[in-house]
């Protein structure tokens, strides 16, 4: 009797810490590349602030990239992957070249062309939308972001799909992050990203991000707002501690968190000037908040927001 009592508590613990592991990995953040990002200094930028990346590699290569290149891509991406940190999309033009001129067709007017398309940029937005299809068994929910390594690239790109809707309004959320540096060992950045400190922080972190800001912008009581950004500092210096822990060479840089607010919001945007203003004094060393308006590709009538990009600004000051 003792023995199935203490089986059966086992099983039950068991069981409720293979829940929480669920819970934890249920919703993910993913970021989503061009072809030729994992040049720059945002692919490795991005394993600390995505759970995933997702990084296409083509069978052959494309414009100047070379074999050995896409050989140590793969080598790469194949040991990101086996580390829950990556998703290999294996890149065809021609499927690509077909979504680009479907989508486009949809979200430009009639004078459709693609003669002055950012393919990088298309690249971006097209693996955003194939999440769904990449997504493993026990991810619940993904919320996949385009990443950027400039904002002018950024606004030059999203502007020019601005025939959906008409000027919406977007909020920028800037962040002085410290990141990896471009010569940061792989297998360090792995070892940080699988501390359960790492995990936690970097959850409350994202879900302020993208659950409570939401929440914040429709907030009347001033009391809510001051403490909802009280404990975005917290989570702030708390994932920043937790990056510092990490054993690999770091550099500070500004990262924007893009969201594109839906017709609630966009329709009472007076209101949200409150909460923007709130938060935005708060340690302005660490991070910023703004609204800027802009052309949306998308309809959000049914949406509060869409997650439209992250930016990651190397030579930006808050």
């Amino acid at each position: 009797m003792f023995s199935w009592i203490v089986g059966n508590i086992f099983v039950l613990a068991a069981s409720r810490k293979e829940l929480k592991h669920q819970i934890i990995m249920a919703n993910e953040l993913w970021g989503t590349f061009s072809i030729y990002d994992h040049r720059n200094e945002i692919f490795k930028q991005s394993l600390i602030l995505f759970d995933r990346i997702v990084i296409p590699i083509p069978n052959e290569p494309l414009g100047n990239q070379t074999h050995k290149e896409l050989d140590q891509l793969y080598a790469d991406a194949k040991f990101l992957s086996d580390n829950d940190a990556a998703i290999i999309y294996e890149w065809n033009t021609n499927e690509f070249q077909d979504w680009q001129a479907g989508f486009l067709r949809e979200a430009l007017s009639e004078n459709f062309s693609l003669e002055n398309r950012d393919n990088l940029y298309d690249t971006r937005l097209m693996l955003q939308g194939e999440t769904e299809n990449l997504k493993p068994k026990g991810i619940n929910k993904i919320t996949a972001l385009p990443v950027y390594g400039a904002k002018e690239e950024f606004k030059k790109a999203y502007a020019n799909l601005g025939h959906v809707v008409d000027e919406g309004v977007m909020i920028e959320l800037c962040q002085l992050l410290s990141t990896p540096d471009k010569n940061a060992p792989l297998e360090d950045i792995i070892r940080l990203r699988n501390k359960k400190s790492f995990i936690s922080a970097k959850k409350s972190f994202k879900e302020w991000q993208f659950k409570k800001i939401p929440e914040i912008l429709g907030e009347k009581k001033i009391s809510n707002i001051n403490l909802a950004k009280e404990e975005f500092q917290d989570m702030l210096e708390r994932y920043e501690d937790e990056i510092t822990k990490g054993n690999f060479q770091k550099r500070k840089i500004v990262i924007t968190s893009l969201l594109a607010l839906g017709s609630i919001f966009s329709a009472a945007i007076g209101q949200t000037q409150t909460a923007i203003a709130l938060i935005s004094s708060t340690a302005p060393y660490l991070f910023s908040m703004k609204e800027i308006s802009t052309q949306s590709w998308k309809d959000l009538r049914d949406k509060p927001f869409e997650a439209a990009g992250i930016i990651y600004e190397a030579n930006k000051k808050l």
